[in-house]
Order: C-alpha cells, then structure tokens, then sequence
C-alpha cells in the first residue's frame, strides 16, 4: 500500500505523532492555537491560572467515540468497500494533519479509518470442495471491473475418490418380438465368447491401488479382483535414484456374463488411474461377429450416433448405472426425417448399481439412422447402443455404438477402415444389401440447417471425395454422406460445420460376396494428451490409428507387460494430414498386453482397430481419455 505523508509539509503522520513541529498558517485564525498532539509544548504558553483552550482538549490524541468504533466494526464487517466519497474523505483528512483544532482531529480518525477500510478480510475453506473465487469491488479499487458481470464457467477440481469405469456385457438376442424400455432376451449362441481386460497404473512410488470388478447386477457382486490394496499408506514422496517406479497390473480376457464395473480405490493423494475394454465375439448365430467397447466413465450427458432401427436392423440402448443413487433418464431422438416425439424415453428410472436396456425401434420404429441425446439425473450413467443386422436369414454384423464428442462445429473420427471399392460395390449390389456400405452419420440437433466439410485423410495425405466432400446437412435429422468411392485403406475423417453438429462412421467389412458381413462405429474422439491406457485384447490383431490433421505430432506408446512392468517408449511421428497405422505387435512386441499413449505437439486423435483374421470381423475401439478418481465441475461465479 502506498506510504500516506502531509500534502503540505511532506511529514509523514507517524512523525507527526513524535512531536515533530508543523510549521504554521499565517491566514488561520487559530494558528496559535495549535494541538498537543502536532506542537512541541514549548511552542505555546498560558496565563497562569487560566483555564485550558477549549481547543487544546478537543486536540488531544484521537479518541475514537462508541459510536466511531461500532461504525468502524460495522465497515469491516462489510470486505471494507472503498468508496470514492471515502477516498476523498481520507484525502482530506491527510491534508488537515496540519490545520487546528476540531478539523485535525476529525482528519486524523477518518485517516485512521480509512486505513483500516483499505484491508479486506478475507475468509476462506470449505471441508470437501476448494473453490478459487474473485471479490470484485468498486471501480476504485479494481479499476476496469464490472461487479455485476459474469464469468465463464471455470472447472473446478473435486477432491480424490474413487475411479470408475463401465463395461458393456455380451452382445443380447432379443426374445422374440420384444420391444420397449425391459425387454426379455434369449440365451447367446455357445460360439459367443465375451471377455473384459483392464489395466491399472500405480502411483510416482510404485504402489498398486485395490482395483476390482463387480457385476452391475443391483447387488454388486464381486467378479474378479484387479489388485489388493497397499497394506501400508502410499509414501509421499519418492526417492530419486533413477530408477522407474511405476508399474501395471493388467487382468486380460476375463470372461464375464453381464455388465460390470472397474472399480479403482483412491492411492492416497494421488489419482487413480485405469481402463478397460469389452470384447464379443461369435462365429455363428443371429449375432455372429466382433463386437468391442471401452469401459466407459460414467456421465450425466451422453450422445450417440449413427443406430438404425429399419427392418432387419436391431438397436438396444443399454445404460449402466454404477454410482450409490437411482439415475433417472431421458432420451431425446432423432431420426432420419427429424426430432421423434415420444413420451416413452421420458423419466427412465435405472436403479443403483444395475443396468436397465431400451429396445429403441419400440420408441422410434422404421428409422434408417438415428442419433440419441441421451440426459441423466441423480446418479451418473454410461450407454452403448448394441446394433446388429439380420438380412434374411444370413447375419449382417453386430457391434456396439460408444458415444460420441458433443455437438461440436470440427470433429475427427480416426480408424475408418475401407474395402477395395470393387468389393464393396459386390456386396451392395445383393438384393438386401443396399445399406452394407461405409457411410458418415451426421446429425444437426439444432434448428437451422448445416454446410458440412468432411476431408479424408488416408496413408499419404488427403484423399478427394465426391462433390469437395460439402453437403448441407438438414436440422434436427440425421444427414448421410457415402464413402464408398475411396480407395482401400485405412482413414481418418475430418468434419468442419457452420454450426455443432455430432458424427459417426459406420463400416461395413466382409470377405466376398454371398458370405456374412460385420459392421463396426467408429465415434468422433477427443484431442490425444498424456497418459491414455488402452488393453490389447486376446485373439484379434490391434493396430493403432494416429491422425494430426493440422500440424505435425509425436506419439510416445509404452508397453507393458503381463507382469505389469513398462517397457522402454516407442515413439511414432504423425505427419500433418496423413492416417499413421502401426500394428501393435510389430511395434511393442508380442509380450505387451497393454500400452500407455501420450501425445505431444498439434492437436492428434486416435483410435485402436481391432481385425480378426480369417473372417469379416472388425470394430473400433476410441483412444479414450483414462479412468480417473478425480472429477470436475463447472461453476459460475458473479456478483
């Protein structure tokens, strides 16, 4: 705070209040009248006997009255606001140091005052959440604030507690003609084989967290433990002698027979860390193909995109609710000629710890695309939409739709495979098979149409597609746009809208014509950061999809072991505009059963192919952000 002196003699009033004398003012008329307080006691004499000046009592070292002393509490009381009328006052008050009287006493309590004003008192805490927050006063003491404007949400960290994350049960035949919110489903084929993997980091000291996996079975069932927990408090601080601390645990294809949940304690201060997937596969039956899905952090607000519900087309939206509260549900549609009103998807109530399925042609039937926005209250959720195709009675794939990136104007879909455009046209041209071809689903959930850009991005930069790739997307639909005429290979899309919009892109794979086909989703997925765990399942070939479309990027994968040891870092450099595909074994070697991905430079996507050699199988697991134990809030702050 700046140092206060006397305007007119440049004393500063702590000296003053030494008895150091103030030169006098010849145009006062009570110059000679000068207080104790300021004046040496030599500096005036009285006549013996006569009574003390009435000036010289009311100069005696300030006395702060009752009534100046509650009004001074009442002002601190209140953040100590200075007002200009104050600063003005205190202004004043430093010039009178030097005047008579009345005038230098009054100048010296509101100095006083005003000093104390000039200090808020600041309090803070709360026992569960930190909030930072901003206290705006007037002009004066801020100059530039607006005290009543508002701020943009600011995510606000919540203390550590445990992770969780979803997985996806095996794939279900409905019974029947089942339709609606509790379908009855019927037993799977004996080909189907469902497994889940899981990996779970430890803390900067090498301790391994309790991590296990229960049913979400409304009871909790416990199906396997991931780790035990330390028997002794995680250590503080490390010691630095260079060598690695952490390590893994990895559980890999455990077999499971319903939903679950990855459940991972806290590590004292530090962050949980894990992730897991769901694989399904089947080599016959109506739901014969690969079918695979990460394990899910449970949300509040989800959308998923790119389902059909047309004849021969099956879509089951299963939501799992793993938290300690009922979540109740609702569900806006929207199909391939505009928003679908029914009061059906409205208040689905999905208790604690269980899972409650949807059959989604009960609620918008004959729809050949359809995207759910899907909105929960109470208890956090996770959702997949199990899609299957039956033409006839020859499958036509089965895989799981994960939720996409919100309505956003720019998304990237990484991990699109492509068939040779001969095959693909051999496939499509089968009475039936008009809709086994690759396509993007992109949905406008607004109310004004959309000028949609999509690039192509394939091994060797960008790949033209028909018409620039722009197409105007109609409101409140799903929008289609066909990639059939791209060459064969590996891509990654690129959409840019003039308004938000979400995408997915559905792939068709199969061997030759008359055989079974597989489908796979391919979601829009975040920007790449640090630390990203994904599993390498068992029995299927992993490769891994990296697309940078504005700039270049390096990729740094770690491998770890079954034995949950990390290996030394790969390191794959991603070109700007150009799809990079690594086959994981070639990369990591054939002992990594997990990888951890962290990402420097321009913004980079990616995603894990999954094939299974021999058959038509495919599907797309998204590089997802990992499980953590720490989650965020947005909270706006105003005056």
């Amino acid at each position: 705070m700046p140092e206060i002196k006397d305007s007119n003699s440049g004393i500063d009033p702590e000296d003053s209040k030494a008895g150091m004398s103030v030169p006098e003012d010849s145009d006062s008329a009570d110059a000679k009248a000068v207080p104790d307080a300021v004046t040496s006691p030599a500096a005036s004499t009285l006549p013996e006997g006569a009574p003390e000046p009435i000036a010289a009592k009311k100069a005696e070292p300030a006395k702060v009255t009752k009534a100046e002393t509650a009004a001074a509490t009442k002002a601190e009381k209140k953040a100590a606001k200075v007002t200009k009328a104050e600063a003005a006052a205190a202004t004043k008050a430093e010039k009178g140091a030097s005047s008579p009287g009345r005038d230098t006493a009054k100048g010296q309590r509101r100095a006083k005052r005003t000093v104390r004003r000039r200090w808020p008192v600041v309090l803070a805490g709360t026992a569960t959440l930190a909030l930072a927050a901003v206290a705006v006063g007037a002009g004066t003491v801020f100059p530039g604030a607006d005290a009543t404007s508002v701020t943009s949400p600011i995510p606000h960290m919540l203390p550590v507690g445990e992770a969780m994350a979803n997985c996806q049960g095996p794939t279900q035949l409905l019974a029947g003609s089942s339709a609606g919110t509790d379908p009855e489903f019927s037993a799977n084929s004996s080909s189907t084989k469902s497994t889940v993997n899981a990996v779970v980091l430890s803390g900067t000291a090498g301790s391994l967290p309790g991590a296990a996996v229960e049913a979400l079975d409304g009871k909790s069932s416990p199906l396997f433990t991931v780790s035990q927990p330390p028997s002794e408090p995680a250590p503080t601080s490390t010691e630095l002698n260079g060598k690695p601390k952490m390590r893994a645990v990895v559980a890999r294809d455990k077999s499971t027979g319903a939903s679950s949940v990855l459940r991972i304690q806290p590590l004292g201060e530090e962050i949980p860390r894990g992730a897991g997937s769901v694989v399904v596969n089947s080599d016959d039956g109506d739901l014969a193909g690969l079918s695979a899905a990460t394990c899910q952090t449970p949300s509040n607000e989800l959308w998923l995109s790119g389902a059909s519900t047309s004849v021969g087309r099956t879509a089951i939206l299963a939501i799992s609710n793993s938290s300690k509260s009922a979540a109740t549900v609702s569900l806006d549609l929207y199909g391939s000629n505009g928003l679908v009103q029914t009061a059906a998807g409205k208040g689905l109530v999905v208790a604690a710890g269980a899972e409650r399925s949807v059959v989604l042609s009960g609620l918008a039937p004959d729809q050949d695309l359809l995207s759910v926005h899907l909105k929960s209250s109470g208890g956090a959720v996770s959702a997949v939409i199990q899609e299957s195709v039956l033409r006839g009675l020859t499958p036509g794939g089965v895989d799981y739709l994960a939720p996409v990136q919100a309505p956003s104007s720019t998304l990237t879909i990484p991990g699109v495979r492509v068939q040779a455009p001969d095959a693909a046209a051999k496939i499509s041209g089968q009475s039936g098979y008009q809709d086994a071809t690759t396509v993007l689903a992109v949905t406008v959930p607004g109310v004004g149409d959309s000028v949609v850009e999509v690039k192509a991005y394939g091994a060797k930069g960008q790949v033209a597609l028909p018409n620039g790739g722009v197409f105007t997307a109609t409101a409140g639909q799903v929008n289609e746009l066909s990639l059939a005429g791209l060459p064969e290979g590996t891509y990654s899309l690129s959409v840019a809208a003039d308004t938000a919009v979400t995408a997915t892109a559905r792939i068709v794979n199969s061997t030759k014509a008359g055989e079974a086909t597989d489908l796979a989703y391919a979601p829009s997925t975040g920007r790449l950061g640090d630390t990203h765990l994904l599993t390498l399942p068992a029995d299927v070939t992993s490769s891994l999809v990296f697309v940078a479309p504005e700039g270049t990027s390096t990729v740094s994968v770690v491998p770890i072991s079954a034995d949950g040891i990390l290996g030394a870092a790969k390191t794959i450099e991603v070109e700007v505009g150009v799809t990079t595909t690594v086959n994981a074994a070639d990369l990591l070697g054939s002992g990594a059963v997990s990888a951890l991905v962290s990402v420097s430079g321009a913004p980079t996507y990616g995603s894990q192919l999954l094939t299974k050699s021999g058959s038509a199988g495919i599907a797309v697991l998204p590089i997802s952000g990992t499980s953590t134990g720490t989650q965020a809030i947005n909270i706006t702050t105003g005056y």
